[in-house]
Protein backbone atom coordinates (compact mmCIF):
# COMPACT_ATOMS: atom_id res chain seq x y z
CA UNK A 1 0.00 0.00 0.00
CA UNK A 2 1.15 3.47 -1.52
CA UNK A 3 0.76 6.62 0.44
CA UNK A 4 -1.50 8.07 -2.59
CA UNK A 5 -3.81 4.85 -2.25
CA UNK A 6 -5.13 6.45 1.66
CA UNK A 7 -7.76 9.00 1.83
CA UNK A 8 -9.42 9.23 4.82
CA UNK A 9 -11.78 12.04 5.68
CA UNK A 10 -11.05 14.28 8.58
CA UNK A 11 -14.41 15.75 9.93
CA UNK A 12 -14.16 19.20 10.47
CA UNK A 13 -12.68 20.66 13.81
CA UNK A 14 -12.60 24.33 15.71
CA UNK A 15 -9.88 25.49 16.14
CA UNK A 16 -10.90 27.01 19.76
CA UNK A 17 -11.80 23.35 21.12
CA UNK A 18 -9.72 21.64 23.77
CA UNK A 19 -10.67 18.49 23.81
CA UNK A 20 -8.63 15.21 22.77
CA UNK A 21 -7.89 15.43 18.41
CA UNK A 22 -10.84 14.66 16.21
CA UNK A 23 -8.69 12.19 14.82
CA UNK A 24 -5.64 9.83 14.66
CA UNK A 25 -2.55 11.57 12.96
CA UNK A 26 -0.12 8.87 11.33
CA UNK A 27 2.85 9.90 9.41
CA UNK A 28 5.54 7.87 7.53
CA UNK A 29 4.03 4.20 8.12
CA UNK A 30 6.13 1.50 7.08
CA UNK A 31 5.17 -1.47 8.87
CA UNK A 32 4.93 -4.50 6.68
CA UNK A 33 4.06 -3.60 3.14
CA UNK A 34 3.05 -0.11 4.01
CA UNK A 35 4.97 2.49 1.88
CA UNK A 36 5.40 5.94 3.82
CA UNK A 37 1.97 5.69 4.76
CA UNK A 38 0.90 9.44 5.82
CA UNK A 39 -2.99 9.39 6.83
CA UNK A 40 -5.54 10.44 9.19
CA UNK A 41 -8.18 8.36 11.06
CA UNK A 42 -11.33 9.85 12.39
CA UNK A 43 -11.87 9.51 15.88
CA UNK A 44 -14.90 8.82 17.95
CA UNK A 45 -16.16 6.82 14.70
CA UNK A 46 -16.86 3.28 12.88
CA UNK A 47 -13.80 3.58 10.46
CA UNK A 48 -13.10 0.95 8.11
CA UNK A 49 -9.93 -0.23 6.17
CA UNK A 50 -10.58 -2.04 2.74
CA UNK A 51 -8.48 -3.38 -0.03
CA UNK A 52 -7.32 -6.02 -1.83
CA UNK A 53 -5.32 -9.30 -0.13
CA UNK A 54 -1.91 -8.04 1.02
CA UNK A 55 -2.92 -4.00 0.44
CA UNK A 56 -1.43 -3.51 3.88
CA UNK A 57 -5.22 -3.86 5.96
CA UNK A 58 -3.54 -5.36 8.92
CA UNK A 59 -0.72 -3.93 8.80
CA UNK A 60 -1.93 -0.75 9.22
CA UNK A 61 -4.65 -1.37 11.91
CA UNK A 62 -2.94 -4.05 13.84
CA UNK A 63 0.60 -3.55 12.92
CA UNK A 64 0.99 0.18 13.25
CA UNK A 65 -2.29 1.68 15.42
CA UNK A 66 -2.85 -1.01 17.58
CA UNK A 67 1.00 -1.91 18.19
CA UNK A 68 1.82 1.88 18.95
CA UNK A 69 -1.12 1.79 21.47
CA UNK A 70 0.08 -1.11 23.34
CA UNK A 71 3.38 -0.05 23.31
CA UNK A 72 2.30 3.32 25.09
CA UNK A 73 0.34 1.08 27.56
CA UNK A 74 2.90 -1.65 28.67
CA UNK A 75 5.47 1.71 29.08
CA UNK A 76 3.16 2.21 32.07
CA UNK A 77 3.60 -1.50 33.56
CA UNK A 78 5.92 -3.09 35.69
CA UNK A 79 8.75 -4.84 34.00
CA UNK A 80 7.88 -8.04 35.54
CA UNK A 81 4.07 -7.85 34.51
CA UNK A 82 5.05 -7.18 30.81
CA UNK A 83 6.65 -10.49 30.28
CA UNK A 84 2.75 -11.98 31.24
CA UNK A 85 1.41 -10.23 28.19
CA UNK A 86 1.76 -11.04 24.47
CA UNK A 87 3.36 -7.67 22.68
CA UNK A 88 2.90 -6.84 19.65
CA UNK A 89 5.98 -5.70 18.80
CA UNK A 90 7.14 -2.03 18.00
CA UNK A 91 6.07 -0.42 14.56
CA UNK A 92 7.64 1.26 12.06
CA UNK A 93 6.45 5.10 12.02
CA UNK A 94 7.81 8.02 12.36
CA UNK A 95 4.72 9.65 14.26
CA UNK A 96 1.14 9.22 16.07
CA UNK A 97 -0.32 11.76 17.21
CA UNK A 98 -4.12 11.54 19.25
CA UNK A 99 -3.66 7.93 19.42
CA UNK A 100 -6.27 6.57 22.42
CA UNK A 101 -5.99 3.39 24.17
CA UNK A 102 -6.69 0.51 21.97
CA UNK A 103 -8.15 -2.93 21.98
CA UNK A 104 -6.93 -5.56 19.36
CA UNK A 105 -9.64 -8.36 18.48
CA UNK A 106 -7.34 -10.59 16.16
CA UNK A 107 -8.95 -11.63 13.58
CA UNK A 108 -7.38 -15.52 13.76
CA UNK A 109 -9.00 -18.33 15.82
CA UNK A 110 -7.18 -18.93 18.75
CA UNK A 111 -5.71 -22.63 19.07
CA UNK A 112 -7.94 -23.96 22.26
CA UNK A 113 -6.58 -26.44 24.67
CA UNK A 114 -7.48 -27.89 28.05
CA UNK A 115 -6.30 -24.86 29.54
CA UNK A 116 -7.64 -22.16 27.74
CA UNK A 117 -10.57 -19.64 29.12
CA UNK A 118 -12.08 -16.96 28.17
CA UNK A 119 -9.79 -14.99 30.57
CA UNK A 120 -6.65 -16.46 28.64
CA UNK A 121 -8.09 -16.29 25.14
CA UNK A 122 -8.64 -12.65 25.61
CA UNK A 123 -5.70 -12.00 27.96
CA UNK A 124 -7.66 -10.44 30.55
CA UNK A 125 -6.38 -12.79 33.08
CA UNK A 126 -3.24 -11.71 32.83
CA UNK A 127 -4.19 -8.05 34.14
CA UNK A 128 -6.47 -9.52 36.39
CA UNK A 129 -3.65 -11.25 38.22
CA UNK A 130 -1.26 -8.15 38.12
CA UNK A 131 -4.56 -6.28 39.64
CA UNK A 132 -4.82 -8.81 41.85
CA UNK A 133 -0.91 -9.12 43.35
CA UNK A 134 -1.13 -5.27 43.57
CA UNK A 135 -4.53 -3.95 44.95
CA UNK A 136 -5.49 -7.57 46.72
CA UNK A 137 -5.17 -7.29 50.42
CA UNK A 138 -2.38 -10.28 51.90
CA UNK A 139 -3.12 -12.49 54.78
CA UNK A 140 -0.92 -11.85 57.94
CA UNK A 141 2.02 -13.52 57.39
CA UNK A 142 1.60 -13.85 53.88
CA UNK A 143 4.58 -12.72 51.90
CA UNK A 144 4.00 -10.65 48.23
CA UNK A 145 2.65 -12.64 45.48
CA UNK A 146 3.70 -11.69 41.91
CA UNK A 147 1.30 -11.68 39.11
CA UNK A 148 2.05 -14.91 37.76
CA UNK A 149 1.14 -16.68 41.48
CA UNK A 150 -2.30 -16.51 40.95
CA UNK A 151 -2.12 -17.67 37.22
CA UNK A 152 -2.87 -21.67 36.90
CA UNK A 153 -0.20 -22.56 34.61
CA UNK A 154 1.81 -22.00 36.63
CA UNK A 155 4.06 -24.48 39.24
CA UNK A 156 3.91 -21.49 42.07
CA UNK A 157 -0.43 -20.76 41.29
CA UNK A 158 -1.33 -24.22 40.33
CA UNK A 159 -3.73 -26.37 42.05
CA UNK A 160 -1.81 -29.49 43.41
CA UNK A 161 -5.03 -31.79 42.62
CA UNK A 162 -5.84 -31.06 39.01
CA UNK A 163 -2.82 -29.28 38.01
CA UNK A 164 -4.51 -26.17 36.95
CA UNK A 165 -6.79 -27.83 34.35
CA UNK A 166 -10.10 -27.52 36.66
CA UNK A 167 -10.57 -31.24 36.18
CA UNK A 168 -9.36 -34.06 37.63
CA UNK A 169 -9.14 -37.07 35.46
CA UNK A 170 -9.81 -40.36 37.34
CA UNK A 171 -10.77 -44.07 36.63
CA UNK A 172 -12.73 -46.30 39.00
CA UNK A 173 -12.52 -50.12 39.52
CA UNK A 174 -16.06 -50.36 38.10
CA UNK A 175 -14.60 -48.40 34.85
CA UNK A 176 -12.01 -50.81 34.14
CA UNK A 177 -13.11 -53.79 35.18
CA UNK A 178 -16.99 -54.22 34.45
CA UNK A 179 -17.51 -57.64 35.13
CA UNK A 180 -15.49 -58.81 38.04
CA UNK A 181 -16.49 -62.17 37.32
CA UNK A 182 -13.81 -62.69 35.15
CA UNK A 183 -10.00 -63.60 35.76
CA UNK A 184 -7.13 -61.58 34.36
CA UNK A 185 -6.25 -63.90 31.84
CA UNK A 186 -10.01 -63.98 30.56
CA UNK A 187 -9.43 -60.07 30.06
CA UNK A 188 -11.27 -58.87 33.48
CA UNK A 189 -9.41 -55.70 32.87
CA UNK A 190 -11.19 -54.23 29.92
CA UNK A 191 -9.32 -50.98 29.54
CA UNK A 192 -5.91 -53.29 29.10
CA UNK A 193 -5.55 -53.82 25.06
CA UNK A 194 -6.72 -56.66 23.52
CA UNK A 195 -3.65 -57.51 21.37
CA UNK A 196 -0.11 -58.64 22.18
CA UNK A 197 0.10 -55.56 24.47
CA UNK A 198 -2.13 -57.03 26.73
CA UNK A 199 -0.91 -59.98 26.95
CA UNK A 200 2.84 -58.59 27.62
CA UNK A 201 0.89 -56.82 30.91
CA UNK A 202 -0.88 -60.12 31.52
CA UNK A 203 2.80 -61.86 31.76
CA UNK A 204 4.24 -58.86 33.65
CA UNK A 205 1.81 -59.93 36.53
CA UNK A 206 2.67 -63.07 36.17
CA UNK A 207 6.36 -62.89 36.60
CA UNK A 208 5.84 -60.69 39.83
CA UNK A 209 4.08 -63.05 41.23
CA UNK A 210 0.54 -62.39 40.81
CA UNK A 211 -2.71 -65.02 40.22
CA UNK A 212 -3.96 -64.00 37.11
CA UNK A 213 -6.75 -67.53 37.27
CA UNK A 214 -9.01 -66.29 40.54
CA UNK A 215 -11.93 -63.95 39.65
CA UNK A 216 -11.03 -60.26 39.67
CA UNK A 217 -13.51 -59.91 43.21
CA UNK A 218 -11.70 -62.56 44.72
CA UNK A 219 -8.34 -60.90 44.59
CA UNK A 220 -6.78 -59.38 47.39
CA UNK A 221 -7.82 -55.39 47.76
CA UNK A 222 -4.41 -54.07 47.72
CA UNK A 223 -3.76 -56.09 44.42
CA UNK A 224 -6.89 -54.98 42.80
CA UNK A 225 -6.02 -51.23 43.80
CA UNK A 226 -2.50 -51.82 42.13
CA UNK A 227 -2.84 -53.49 39.47
CA UNK A 228 -5.47 -51.32 36.71
CA UNK A 229 -3.41 -48.36 38.21
CA UNK A 230 0.18 -49.00 38.98
CA UNK A 231 0.17 -46.25 41.13
CA UNK A 232 2.99 -47.87 43.48
CA UNK A 233 6.33 -49.30 41.84
CA UNK A 234 6.24 -52.39 43.87
CA UNK A 235 9.44 -54.61 43.76
CA UNK A 236 9.61 -57.42 41.23
CA UNK A 237 9.40 -61.23 43.47
CA UNK A 238 11.71 -63.04 41.48
CA UNK A 239 15.05 -60.87 42.81
CA UNK A 240 16.06 -58.92 44.63
CA UNK A 241 17.17 -55.10 43.75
Amino acid sequence: MKSKDIHARTPATDHGHTGPPACVQVRGARQNNLKNIDVDVPRDAFVVFTGISGSGKSSLAFGTLYAEAQRRYLESVAPYARRLIDQAGVPEVDVIDGLPPAVALQQQRGSANARSSVGSVTTLSSLVRMLYSRVGEYPRHQPMLYAEDFSPNTVAGACATCHGIGRVYDATEETMVPDDSLTIRDRAIAAWPTAWHGQNLRDILVSLGYDVDTPWRDLPKKDRDWIPSRKRRRRCRSMRV
